[in-house]
């Protein structure tokens, strides 16, 4: 073998080694300059060594170097968060819990779809209203609700609850007192 295989040779291998250093070391791009450097003048030798009298290997030479450029870089970024370093430098996936940090808040809020309570300021449209006794964000359905007047949730819209003035159904005791009951009523004499 000719001195002008050994350096392709060898100028291949030190261009993918520092090609897969600059993954892990940052230089600003100094890295990737010399690895071109490298590179290329690995495809200058092996031109020499074999581009006149054996073009197959020349040419099976520069497939290895297209094939090895990005299993270099893959087979490096696919280390790299297992290294030490890599875990310092690289951020972790957020968990589910993170992703989505209002969940329980939002289930709160679907629990209240359907709820009578009372505005504690106006609606224009945006306001406060008071459900189960706690105060929430709400906005109306567009109309300009006034402050103590009953409103029921429709629906949830990111952490704010969209109501419209509605009067909650008379149920119970309640509704008893208003009424009177059927048996109350007096027929006219006459």
């Amino acid at each position: 073998m000719d001195s002008n295989a050994v350096f392709a040779i060898l100028l291949l291998i030190a261009g993918i080694g520092i090609l897969s250093a600059e993954v892990f070391i940052p230089s600003g791009g100094l890295l990737g300059i010399i690895t071109f450097v490298a590179l290329s003048s690995s495809l200058i030798f092996a031109w020499r060594a074999w581009g006149g009298s054996h073009p197959n290997v020349f040419w099976s030479f520069c497939t290895v170097l297209l094939l090895l450029i990005p299993t270099a870089l893959g087979t490096a970024f696919y280390v790299l968060p297992r290294t030490p370093m890599g875990r310092r430098v690289l951020l972790e996936a957020p968990s589910a819990e993170q992703l989505t940090p209002f969940a329980k808040e939002s289930i709160h809020l679907q629990d209240l779809v359907g709820k009578f309570g009372r505005t504690a300021s106006p609606l224009t449209p945006g306001g406060l209203v008071i459900v189960n006794g706690e105060r929430l964000h709400a906005v109306s359905d567009g109309l300009i609700i006034e402050t103590g007047e009953s409103v029921e949730v429709m629906e949830v819209r990111g952490s704010r609850l969209l109501v419209r003035a509605a009067m909650p159904p008379e149920t119970g005791a309640a509704a008893t007192t208003e009424r009177s009951s059927p048996l109350d009523f007096e027929f006219p004499q006459g």
